[in-house]
């Protein structure tokens, strides 16, 4: 094997290998910021989800058989090993529920005033920085709860959110009450997932 068809390998594989780390990145940050995305583009947010797949797919394809054209047997079975363990991470990730938490997490001094202006009954004025979370940039002041309705199907007859509940919303208050929630025009949605702070995913 010459020594420029060595480098000339060398350099295809550094790039596969790039392409590869840059799809898998760019993949988690699809799946990430899917609630700004979806709300949008809508459903192309699922072929942007799709792109990122192939593209990390098949170059992670590329740079494993640029291994073994090489002879590197060992990195590539490291190569498929590291590839198959981030799709299943992303694949096994509820990535709304990750950003949902992280936003409450990062904005949670806001989300706390915005719970005390509903629970005083003072009107709700989303600010501009969590009005990207929900479909029409407005959450919803209902009788037990604060909802912000981050998904609705096109027909209405289905939605999934987050809220915060009347009184904190403690899991034992939850199990007791089965609170309701008018999560679309024509669905009813309960507090599923306990968030923190009284906040809670309901579907």
């Amino acid at each position: 094997m010459s020594r420029s068809f060595r480098a000339k390998a060398a350099r295809r594989l550094a790039a596969r290998r790039t392409m590869a780390v840059i799809g898998w990145i760019v993949l988690g940050a699809g799946y990430f910021l899917f609630i700004p995305i979806f709300h949008a583009i809508g459903l192309f947010a699922v072929l942007v989800i799709g792109a990122g797949w192939t593209w990390a797919v098949l170059w992670s394809i590329a740079a494993v058989v640029s291994y073994l054209a090489v002879r590197s047997y060992g990195r590539a079975a490291a190569g498929l090993a590291i590839a198959v363990a981030a799709g299943a991470l992303l694949w096994t990730t509820d990535w709304t529920l990750a950003h949902v938490r992280s936003v409450l997490w990062l904005g949670e001094a806001g989300f706390a005033e915005l719970a005390a202006d509903y629970e005083s009954g003072r009107p709700i004025e989303v600010q501009p920085w969590m009005s990207y979370l929900v479909m029409d940039g407005e959450a919803e002041a209902q009788p037990g709860a604060l909802y912000f309705p981050v998904f609705v199907d096109w027909r209405g007859e289905y939605g999934e959110g987050f809220a915060y509940l009347r009184g904190g919303g403690s899991p034992q208050a939850v199990t007791r009450t089965q609170t309701l929630i008018q999560t679309a025009p024509g669905d009813l949605g309960e507090p599923a997932i306990d968030l923190g702070g009284g906040w809670w995913w309901v579907e």
